[in-house]
């Protein structure tokens, strides 16, 4: 399914998300102007999260759920499994800073995050999508955008 305009901006931060994820885990290959070292990984991965990753995880927890809260079921355990993935996300990040075996660290946020974003992109924002129509997706779109 094509993604709304209203979450084309949240879908845009996921793509730089998962390049993330990518470069985070073992083995992953050279990403072209990042780096490729463990601790060039560590420094970039926690500016990333600093900078970028908590006000996407805003957006999505104080824009987005509560505009789409009590509209279905589904909705609601897919909100419930991210928020959940948010916090697991947050204490590993949290972890990074001071841990010695930043590479497992690592690797494991970056499983994590991939996953996290591959389900909110096609499970999560396709709910969306499909529970509301399309004056609420605009008014969504209002709000998302301040």
């Amino acid at each position: 399914m094509k993604r709304h305009p209203s979450l084309v901006e949240l879908s845009k931060e996921h793509h730089d998300g998962l390049i993330l994820a990518q470069i985070l885990k073992k083995d992953a290959p050279a990403y072209r102007d990042l780096p490729s070292d463990p601790e060039g990984k560590r420094k970039y991965a926690l500016q990333f999260y600093r900078e970028d990753l908590t006000k996407h995880f805003y957006k999505e927890e104080k824009i987005l759920l509560p505009f789409c809260s009590g509209i279905s079921p589904e909705l609601d355990k897919l909100f419930q499994r991210m928020l959940e993935e948010h916090r697991r996300l947050e204490v590993l990040f949290d972890k990074l800073k001071n841990e010695s075996d930043y590479e497992n660290a690592m690797h494991e946020i970056g499983k994590l995050l991939d996953d996290h974003i591959r389900m909110e992109e096609r499970e999560l924002f396709e709910s969306v999508q499909k529970h509301l129509d399309e004056e609420k997706l605009s008014l969504l779109s209002q709000k998302l955008k301040g």
